[in-house]
């Protein structure tokens, strides 16, 4: 029988069950989704392991940004992850949406994206965490509908229409035009007004009842205002005339890939119609800031000078007893309405690291609070950036020897990812361990570390990444990569914890598999430690 890890802080007793043989052996599984951090202030887009594989994309084409990723969804075909976050509510902040990505012009395939948004100080989302998992059969061409086939073929079409371009030398213009009315046979007789201005290699197709797309072949960016000028011309007698817009992007000018140049030919049309113009030419840099990119940051330098950030934990239970077992504390701040906000991950700035300061502030503010209650226990998250700081294990060995007899009721949440990005960490790792605190291993089930090394790692919980928690009772794959992650952490003898816990069924379903603890919206949301003033801390000094 393998039993528990016993930490210094006696918090995991007793023993694990007997693993079953056929599943003690089982290798590792293919991970259950592909997971993603977004930055919104920012827009920085962070993947996990295994995306580019998932996706059949290469490392270097992964969108690296929140925008380059909406790009590639297909207009009308799922609600987009944005306009998901803004539909999901407090006070989980979870959100789940289905849409179609274009990889390619002829390659579409459906995604389901699940998560949940952090808020910033002013209550707007900044930070999310997920993963999308790619429907396999969406890829077959046969299933895809009607809509998204048609959109590929011309796709195909315009794309042999830039290779061609290029070959020669050329350009390859592309008109996207949309007027008022759905008739179906209004369509056709656009065609037959516009074949006077086709070439033998140009290109009409329809977009949708009301758009269409032409590409013209030796049509330079010069000329594109005159292709436009004429097409209007064409289409003046025409009952859609009046109503006409025209957005058109040129290849290789702005991209050589069709993909973009129908994306930017539509935004050419979207900036037209908003203006109220005939047409207009897409410019690259004429694209208007998004409502996230012109949110004010947080201002965490100011926070940590004016003393405004403050410890909030979330209960974190026995799942056979739920009873209360320690406490996960983060950073907060308390808006002008006195409501407690908890934040997200701190930015790293050219002139400070940040995320250390963090973390430094929130060490001294649980340690003072284990220092007033020696019944209460404290798992803290430590950032990646403040493992590799060279001030991170003096700063904890400081505030340790000023409290004496607080490190066995300390639990540090280390990243998982932290061990990758720096293998120095493994051997910081032991040297906070010989201080005498817990260590958790959290966003454990992305794959960042193999299995086989988490028995060298000096580790006592690992702490199942919530992504794969959420979406536990609708999906089988993630149900199977959850029990195989308990499997194998009870047959190293492990404990292990899950967040995102927010209904019932969800923590029956993990406590019978055999998960140690549980975090989460159903037992509680973070609430912040009020911090003596320091005239209380003062007298109570002086009373002995």
């Amino acid at each position: 029988m393998a039993a528990k890890r016993q930490g210094p802080m006696g918090l995991f007793k007793g023993a694990s069950r007997l693993p079953r043989k056929s599943q003690a052996a089982v290798s590792r599984p293919s991970i259950a989704g592909v997971l993603y951090a977004w930055d919104m202030v920012t827009d920085t887009l962070t993947w996990g392991p295994g995306a580019a594989e998932a996706l059949g994309l290469s490392s270097r084409d992964l969108p690296k940004t929140g925008q380059a990723f909406a790009q590639l969804i297909e207009p009308g075909c799922g609600l987009a992850r944005q306009d998901a976050i803004a539909a999901a509510e407090p006070p989980h902040r979870a959100y789940e949406t289905r849409y179609a990505l274009r990889l390619e012009p002829d390659r579409v395939v459906m995604i389901e994206d699940a998560g949940r948004w952090h808020p910033d100080v002013q209550g707007r989302p900044a930070f999310a965490r997920g993963q999308l998992r790619v429907d396999p059969a969406s890829g077959a061409r046969d299933l895809l509908p009607a809509r998204l086939k048609e959109r590929s073929a011309l796709l195909c079409g315009i794309q042999d229409a830039i290779n061609e371009a290029v070959r020669v030398s050329q350009t390859c213009t592309l008109v996207v035009g949309a007027f008022d009315g759905d008739e179906a046979d209004q369509m056709a007789e656009i065609a037959r007004h516009v074949r006077p201005m086709m070439r033998r290699h140009d290109l009409f197709a329809a977009l949708g009842p009301n758009r269409f797309a032409l590409a013209l072949t030796c049509c330079a960016a010069a000329d594109v205002a005159g292709a436009m000028h004429r097409l209007h011309g064409l289409l003046q007698d025409h009952p859609a005339g009046p109503s006409l817009r025209l957005g058109a992007a040129c290849a290789p000018d702005h991209t050589f890939k069709a993909t973009k140049l129908l994306r930017f030919a539509e935004q050419a049309l979207a900036a037209a119609t908003e203006r109220n113009e005939a047409s207009a030419l897409y410019k690259p840099r004429s694209a208007k800031p998004t409502r996230i990119a012109e949110q004010t940051p947080f201002d965490w330098i100011a926070a940590l000078n004016d003393r405004s950030l403050t410890l909030a934990c979330q209960p974190m239970v026995d799942a056979q007893t739920r009873a209360p077992m320690l406490a996960h504390a983060c950073a907060s701040v308390a808006g002008a309405d006195g409501r407690i906000t908890p934040l997200g991950p701190a930015p790293t700035l050219q002139e400070a690291n940040v995320p250390l300061l963090v973390d430094g502030r929130m060490l001294e503010l649980a340690a003072d609070h284990l220092a007033r209650n020696p019944d209460q226990r404290l798992a803290l998250p430590v950032s990646s950036r403040t493992l590799q700081d060279a001030e991170w294990l003096p700063m904890l060995a400081a505030h340790l020897g000023a409290r004496p007899g607080i490190e066995a009721r300390l639990v540090l949440e280390i990243p998982e990812i932290a061990l990758v990005q720096c293998r120095r960490n493994l051997g910081r790792l032991h040297a906070m361990k010989a201080l005498g605190i817990g260590i958790a291993l959290t966003g454990y089930g992305a794959g960042h570390v193999p299995p086989a090394h988490l028995r060298v790692l000096p580790i006592d919980l690992l702490k199942i990444d919530g992504v794969f928690i959420q979406p536990l009772k609708r999906s089988t794959d993630d149900r199977l990569h959850v029990r195989t992650l308990v499997d194998r952490a009870q047959h190293m003898g492990i404990a292990i914890a899950a967040e995102w816990v927010d209904d019932e069924a969800t923590a029956r379903l993990l406590a019978a598999w055999g998960v140690d603890y549980l975090q989460g919206g159903l037992f509680g949301e973070p609430e912040t430690v009020v911090q003596p003033s320091p005239l209380q801390q003062m007298l109570k000094k002086a009373r002995g």
